[in-house]
């Protein structure tokens, strides 16, 4: 499978097909790696950007190399809930000791939330009283302020209102534009076909086909998603 910058790929498929396993695997994520591909048949895989094959045995292997993951579960997974917008802004910015410069940390998180249209009463607010799809932004915003550069979104518009979705899909829209690789999946068929240049399907595991935004349908995603030939 392959991305390209400025390009936005969806990944489509059965629950229980592997895409949530794929996106933490190639974050590094604990756990995931013991078993080595999706449907953990044993067999090795690895992960290249631009052309070097990475090493991750961890998230932060992951961050380090430019990618992103905004998980299928924002409260448990990618946000902490007690804390700030600003601190869980800069939770991948990679501080280094006690010494930090927050003056110029603030400005960048004003900057993002600008961006982004983030709805908050101040930084200092706990993250736990925003709404669902101001909390998708602010895990959005965490990348966009580590300088990631591959972006790994595991149903990115789960659980917000209708405003809040075309918003997400505006800044996924403006990510590519601007350079990113975008691997988006998603249980809804509508926003794969809506967004992504290609849907990659995957069944049991492993890649079951591919088709360009114009040959995709419905039905042909299901197709492939039940094991049906490309």
């Amino acid at each position: 499978m392959t991305v390209h910058r400025g390009e936005i790929v969806g990944l489509a498929g059965l629950a229980g097909a592997g895409r949530t396993h794929l996106l933490e695997w190639l974050f590094g994520a604990e756990g995931v790696q013991r078993t080595a591909t999706p449907g953990g048949s044993g067999a090795g895989g690895e992960a290249f950007v631009d052309g070097r094959r990475l090493r991750l045995r961890s998230p932060a292997d992951a961050v380090r190399n430019g990618l992103a993951l905004v998980p299928d579960d924002r409260k448990t997974k990618g946000l902490v809930l007690g804390a700030s917008v600003l601190d869980n802004m800069v939770l991948a910015g990679g501080r280094k000791g006690f010494f930090v410069r927050r003056s110029e940390e603030q400005r960048a998180a004003q900057r993002w939330i600008g961006a982004l249209r983030i709805k908050v009463a101040g930084l200092g607010q706990p993250v736990v009283h925003l709404s669902g799809g101001t909390q998708q932004k602010v895990v959005l915003a965490k990348w966009l302020f580590a300088g990631a550069r591959v972006f790994l979104l595991d149903e990115p518009t789960r659980g917000i209102d209708v405003r809040a979705k075309a918003e997400i899909y505006d800044t996924i829209r403006t990510l590519a534009e601007e350079g990113a690789a975008v691997l988006m999946a998603s249980s809804e068929l509508e926003e794969l076909m809506g967004l992504a240049d290609r849907i990659v399907v995957l069944h049991r595991g492993r890649v079951a086909g591919q088709l360009a935004r114009a040959e995709a349908t419905e039905e042909r995603i299901m197709h492939l998603a039940t094991g049906g030939a490309n």
